[in-house]
């Protein structure tokens, strides 16, 4: 490689290894790079990894036993806290970076780090690397690949306890329902949750809603004041991502968009039903089918398109999700 050495293999369990592990973003895909990093540090449990990842998003990452450190990055700042970032990735002296973010900036990343030895499939960046794109990740590092959910993101017992307090009176079972999505093509329109929401509390489902930001506040709002049961729960705004897995863990089913929820249920073995348009359903190592996927009803299904004004998730109808979950809830739980 173009500034490389040839890479040279960990030793032994890991000894005298310092590895800055990069996944910044978004939330999903660093949960979805979880059984990664937690599979290198169980091979080379001698070493220390430390995580590399973009505010708010290190917060997931707390508590995580397999790391050893998290560094954040605030995307939110300038230029200058970019550069900054560089200084101290090259002050701390790594002895390898293990990249799964291939980017432009995480090119410059690893470029300007001063480390020998760089793993990245990475595309066009792969001259910056010790290993082109056709590089397996368990094979470069002698680790069988993890098989199953439960492989990667770790739910511990400090997280169930703030889940617990959370939660309140809110006890399993219950439906998580991750209203919002980060682009508005990807969300379930208000009004479909609304008619999913009033079928499931009539039938005896509790419903749980969990977002985050202004605009899906604005959503349970209007959710909330177009439904009226004991048995739905607004908890948007209000579940901190380092206690996310925690409620995740606890729910009984997960029902969401392509979210960072939906991808933390399929991570966790937690069943989940998927509301899929534009992009299609993720995949990667350790991710648990969901139980059904409903799909839009367009000529253009999965188009990757972030502006787009289709809407076409709009045409999944909300009759439609709740006998699917009816049916799962009553296999799960009628007497």
């Amino acid at each position: 490689m173009l500034f490389s050495q040839p890479y040279l293999a960990l030793l032994g369990k890991g000894e005298g290894e310092k590895i800055l592990f990069i996944r910044y973003s978004a939330l999903g895909d660093i949960l979805i790079a979880t059984p990664f990093a937690r599979a290198l540090k169980e091979r080379y449990p001698k070493s220390e990894l430390i995580w590399l990842a973009a505010c708010p998003y290190e917060r997931i990452l707390e508590g995580q036993p397999y790391i050893d450190g998290i560094l954040p990055w605030d995307r939110r700042l300038d230029n200058k806290a970019f550069f900054q970032l560089l200084r101290r990735i090259r002050t701390m002296r790594f002895t390898r970076i293990v990249s799964l973010q291939a980017t432009d900036r995480g090119a410059l990343m690893a470029l300007f780090s001063g480390v020998p030895q760089r793993f990245c499939t990475a595309g066009k960046w792969e001259f910056l690397y010790n290993g082109g794109k056709s590089s397996s990740f368990w094979e470069t590092y002698d680790i069988p690949v993890p098989e199953g959910p439960g492989s990667g993101f770790v739910t511990t017992e400090k997280m169930i306890k703030s889940a617990s307090d959370i939660l309140g009176e809110v006890k399993p079972p219950f439906l998580l329902a991750a209203i919002g999505a980060s682009k508005e093509v990807k969300q379930w329109p208000a009004r479909n949750w609304v008619e999913f929401c009033r079928n499931a509390c009539d039938n005896g489902i509790p419903v749980v809603l969990a977002g985050d930001g202004a605009e899906e506040l604005e959503k349970a709002e209007e959710i909330c004041g177009s439904v009226s049961s004991d048995l739905l729960y607004d908890l948007v705004g209000r579940i901190p991502l380092s206690v996310l897995g925690g409620v995740v863990g606890m729910a009984s089913l997960v029902l969401a968009g392509d979210t960072g929820i939906l991808n933390m249920a399929r991570i966790m073995g937690v069943p989940s039903m998927a509301l899929l348009g534009p992009t299609p359903l993720p995949v990667g190592v350790g991710l648990m089918d969901p139980e059904q996927v409903f799909s839009a009803d367009c000529s253009y299904l999965g188009c990757g398109k972030n502006h787009c004004r289709k809407a076409c998730l709009e045409s999944v109808e909300a009759e439609n999700v709740f006998q699917a979950v009816a049916t799962a809830w009553k296999s799960k739980f009628s007497q």
